[in-house]
């Protein structure tokens, strides 16, 4: 991209807008149909574990389909990707919304997936082009805060229209926050790719990719985080709306708190950033994990079986999860300048794979829901507690970015 090119798109108004509304679509895509599930299921046979598959096949896509999406945004550009990313997206909601069966239900998933996939490639790509180094990691910090406003209200009304309409609708909602934000790309997003990259967009490198410290502990950061999320969306629906007897509605309010919770953690990694080295701000991310880890386990070995004993901890792990995504998102694709698209496709696939295995693991735990999503957090919280304190820094100073 051309340096007036760039001046001008960092001064366009809608370029914040743009970016919050394509980070938010993976997230959306999920939020507004989790409180839909136990209804699904109902309709579906009553079991939970095929209804699951709904949010396990849509990350399995989302995450295999960003190796190709990533290429593809380095060789034809990041605007041509969104706009039809996000058609794809549209016509995916929709198919999902008029399914009469549990088949068709999960292909229409899949293929959101793969959509969601290439508005998160597309906008990565675009907040790299433009930003370097933590001013890359503060954007992003910035535009997960706006996607944690719009996460806050998904689930509300998921909720809501789940109750009143049923769960199709809520399918219908997902179909027309991807229509707003194809209207946005296509009004406030210029091509932000630098002409050079066109030719760098091979096949080649992954493995480069892979071997670099820094992008490798950045993704395993952001992966372990993310699995911890992904653990809470499939066992939490159960555990609040069966096990606790939540109202739809009701239930709508748990993941909008952590996603509240989320919001408040990236202000605090942006705000942090402009003091702090990176590896010294992701320790701070996991030392709030760890406590919300440490505060179900220890809640449930007290025998304490209620609502806020599983919440209040999992909000404290969605305040470091705000701190580490910004930071292993952008300090994975940071390294490569060059190959944007590519970088964060790579770490996205791995990010997405973690948390699926994740997903895999808690949806055949023989344990109770509840005891299934204290044990994984407990461990999850763990990880990255070992992760930053012991691996994070040596990754940026074998990378070459020393940083105390």
């Amino acid at each position: 991209m051309s340096a007036g090119l760039s001046a001008n798109a960092r001064t366009r108004p809608a370029l914040g807008t743009v970016l919050v509304l394509l980070l938010a679509c993976q997230l959306v895509a999920t939020d507004v149909y989790l409180p839909a599930l136990p209804q699904i299921a109902s309709q579906f046979g009553g079991r939970a574990g095929p209804v699951q598959w709904t949010l396990t096949a849509f990350l399995l896509a989302f995450g295999l389909a960003q190796l190709a999406i990533g290429w593809r945004a380095d060789r034809i550009g990041r605007r041509s990707l969104l706009l039809g990313g996000l058609t794809l997206y549209v016509a995916a909601a929709v198919t999902g919304a008029l399914a009469g069966g549990l088949e068709t239900l999960i292909t229409s998933r899949v293929l959101l997936g793969m959509a969601a996939a290439a508005c998160v490639i597309g906008a990565r790509a675009v907040i790299r082009d433009l930003y370097a180094g933590p001013a890359g990691m503060g954007v992003m910090a910035r535009s997960m805060t706006g996607m944690g406003t719009i996460g806050v209200l998904s689930p509300l009304a998921g909720g809501l229209v789940t109750q009143w309409l049923g769960w199709h609708w809520t399918l219908a909602l997902v179909a027309g926050f991807g229509a707003l934000a194809w209207l946005a790309v296509w009004r406030g997003l210029p091509e932000t790719r630098a002409p050079a990259a066109a030719g760098d967009a091979d096949v080649t490198g992954y493995w480069a990719m892979v071997r670099h410290p820094r992008f490798l502990a950045s993704s395993l950061l952001a992966g372990i985080s993310f699995s911890g999320i992904m653990c809470f969306l499939l066992l939490s629906p159960f555990v609040f709306i069966r096990d606790f007897g939540m109202s739809r509605v009701a239930y709508g309010a748990v993941p909008a708190a952590c996603t509240l919770a989320f919001l408040v953690g990236t202000v605090i990694c942006r705000r942090s950033l402009r003091h702090y080295p990176v590896p010294r701000v992701v320790r701070m991310g996991a030392l709030l994990s760890m406590a919300g880890g440490a505060g179900q386990l220890l809640l449930a070995q007290a025998g304490v079986h209620a609502p806020w004993a599983l919440l209040v901890p999992q909000c404290v792990y969605m305040l470091g999860h705000g701190i580490h995504q910004p930071c292993g998102q952008g300090g994975a694709v940071e390294p490569f300048p060059a190959q944007a698209g590519r970088a964060a496709a790579v770490s996205g696939c791995i990010i997405t794979s973690m948390a699926f295995v994740a997903g895999q693991l808690v949806s055949h735990s023989q344990l109770d829901a509840s005891a299934t999503l204290v044990l994984a957090m407990s461990c999850i919280s763990a990880a990255l507690g070992l992760l930053a304190f012991g691996g994070m820094e040596r990754a940026y100073r074998r990378a070459g970015t020393v940083q105390a």
